[in-house]
């Protein structure tokens, strides 16, 4: 018992570090070149620029999502749903892959967001309440609340945890797409929010819940009215 609590906190303790250093490297401004340069570029990019792309989404989700996950898996600590070595490598590496499937989704739906937004532009002012708006109403869902206690709970099988992982924070996510990715307040206010999500028991949670749902759609609102609160 005590070999797993210690084995829990390395594993706490390198991923806070990876945390830390995805965090420098926003902060460093390398996620912001790779992403705009690529997307805003006018021609269409290649092979190298499409893996430093989905590069910095990788760096992305590991700031923003490795908090949540290390949250999750203390409460799940606290009610002995210890995992040992191979168990969390297995579910790292299932959420790499789903959140990968999923980047590549976004940066493609993101990029032709970019293409009809050049060809149209009074699209450009309705991207980001549009994305805000919605989360906000999912974020007050039902499907979303089902999600989320599977979010909470790591000891479930990997490929399921990722799944309500996704299902839970898809929409968060593209909130970050639709502000742009070098908007660190925002993306730390958000890490913050899914943080305290999946750290929660269940009565603050259904007021956290609802109140960032409500917080999104009153964002979107000041963003249709004034675009450059998000700049």
């Amino acid at each position: 018992m005590t070999m797993r609590a210690s084995s829990a906190r390395i594993g706490t303790a390198v991923a806070l570090l990876a945390a830390a250093a995805a965090w420098a490297a926003l902060v460093a401004g390398a996620v912001h070149t790779s992403h705009d340069d690529v997307l805003e570029s006018g021609h269409t990019p290649d092979l190298a620029a499409l893996v430093a792309l989905l590069g910095g989404w990788q760096v992305m989700v590991v700031a923003m999502m490795l908090p949540p996950e290390i949250a999750a898996a203390s409460g799940a600590l606290g009610r002995s749903a210890r995992r040992d070595w191979a168990a969390s490598s297995a579910l790292v590496a299932t959420m790499g892959a789903v959140w990968t499937g999923f980047a590549i989704i976004a940066l493609t739906g993101d990029a032709v967001l970019h293409r009809l937004v050049d060809s149209g532009p009074r699209l450009a002012g309705l991207i980001a309440p549009l994305v805000l708006a919605g989360a906000g109403v999912f974020q007050r869902s039902a499907i979303r609340k089902r999600l989320l206690a599977g979010a909470r709970d790591p000891s479930r099988p990997p490929w399921r945890h990722a799944v309500c992982c996704l299902g839970s924070c898809w929409a968060l996510m593209l909130v970050t797409l639709a502000i742009g990715i070098e908007n660190l307040l925002w993306m730390g206010a958000l890490t913050a929010v899914m943080t305290v999500e999946r750290a929660a028991r269940p009565g603050p949670e259904r007021l956290a819940g609802p109140l960032l749902g409500w917080a999104l759609i009153g964002a979107a609102a000041l963003v249709a009215i004034q675009p450059g609160l998000i700049g």
